[in-house]
């Protein structure tokens, strides 16, 4: 088991569980928060690597998308 652990790429496990988690938000709905059209994939990746690790509230999605978006060039 030890051997098995220690010859995988971390990085490459934690893309495999990542990719199966779907964006809360859709990208119409970022577009209606004023978030430019260049940067809507990268906040929906963000937004989906979030989900998957934690719970996040709903209400709370906007904020956070603009907050991100923010951040980003």
């Amino acid at each position: 088991m030890a051997r098995f652990v220690w010859s995988t790429n971390p990085l490459a496990m934690q893309r495999l569980r990542s990719s199966q988690a779907s964006a809360p938000l859709t990208a119409a709905e970022l577009a209606r928060l004023g978030i430019p059209v260049r940067k809507i994939p990268r906040v929906r990746q963000e937004l989906a690597r979030l989900s998957a690790t934690t719970d996040l509230d709903r209400a709370l999605l906007p904020a956070l998308a603009r907050q991100i978006a923010r951040q980003l060039l």
